[in-house]
């Protein structure tokens, strides 16, 4: 089986290209540039389908530099990347079997929901501009390819581990491990009550491929799926766990950001399809071997 994670530079998508097998090499995507974007991901579209011939294969969405603070701005351009790609695809398709994966954000989707624990079934009520791109991402996807190959959408919780990219405002259990490294406080802008689901990105990956092979496999149609550990952590809680697992305090600075208006207090979920994943303190201990590694990397400035 052939797959083309788009997005594979990140967190999810390099796990999932890592744990996938036969990759399709696709071409650098300058995202902040539109146009060109969606010029290129419809060109590599075509070269996929001639890649694949009559294999079966995954396509998997894992792409976006938006985050909760993004702009309606930001989330207009990413899909409308992710519109010539789907178009692309829906009138030259792979031969074989196969399917595509939409990766979305439960935290986005589920903002505004009502009575947590949330699960797939759960109405989305998205309450910013990233949520919002998160919902129409995850229609277009079913409507564009509606009759061309299954969909799954896979409504992620927040994602931790090794090789979090530390330019984007996300990513907390990295940051509070790298502020235990630097002991240069991280800035705190929502209660420490404020509860989420950390699952561990390899999970997460082995989640993503075991339901594009069902997928493929049944070809079933469009189907949308939670993917989380199903433990609700508090930001206090993750405090207390990253300090006992590094043996070193967590210097915080309580402080707001713009962001904080779109951050609700309990987003618990309850995965689609539960099983044992990476334990929180493993987890955590996996995050600070590799921040130790990079802050080694560094060059040393005079």
């Amino acid at each position: 089986m052939i797959t083309w994670t788009v997005g594979s530079g990140g967190l999810l998508g390099g796990a999932v290209e890592r744990a996938a097998g036969r990759a399709f090499t696709g071409s650098p995507v300058p995202w902040s540039d539109p146009a060109g974007s969606g010029a290129i991901l419809a060109a590599d579209a075509a070269r996929f389908t001639r890649e694949a011939g009559q294999d079966p294969w995954r396509l998997v969405w894992a792409a976006g530099a938006a985050t909760v603070s993004a702009s309606q701005e930001e989330a207009d351009s990413e899909i409308a990347a992710l519109r010539q790609l789907l178009e692309a695809l829906r009138i030259t398709p792979p031969r074989g079997p196969g399917c595509a994966f939409i990766t979305s954000s439960a935290g986005g989707v589920y903002a505004g929901s009502a009575a947590p624990p949330f699960d797939a079934a759960t109405v989305p009520a998205p309450i910013s501009a990233y949520g919002r791109l998160k919902l129409a991402q995850e229609a277009l996807a079913v409507d564009v390819l509606h009759g061309v190959c299954p969909v799954v959408i896979g409504r992620v919780a927040n994602l931790y581990g090794p090789g979090q990219n530390l330019a984007k405002l996300q990513g907390l259990v990295s940051r509070l491990v790298l502020a235990t490294l630097t002991q240069q406080p991280i800035n705190i802008f929502v209660p420490l009550e404020t509860t989420r689901d950390y699952v561990y990105v390899d999970d997460a990956a082995a989640d993503v491929i075991a339901l594009c092979d069902e997928a493929a496999a049944t070809q079933a149609e469009a189907r949308v799926t939670v993917i989380a550990s199903g433990v609700g952590v508090s930001v206090g809680q993750l405090i207390r766990s990253v300090q006992l697992v590094t043996k070193r305090r967590v210097p915080i600075a309580l402080g707001t950001h713009p962001s904080s208006r779109d951050q609700v207090i309990d987003l618990r979920l309850v995965p689609t399809s539960p099983h044992a994943g990476m334990a929180l303190p493993a987890g955590i201990k996996r995050v600070q071997l590799d921040l130790l590694a990079r802050l080694q990397r560094m060059p040393v400035t005079a």
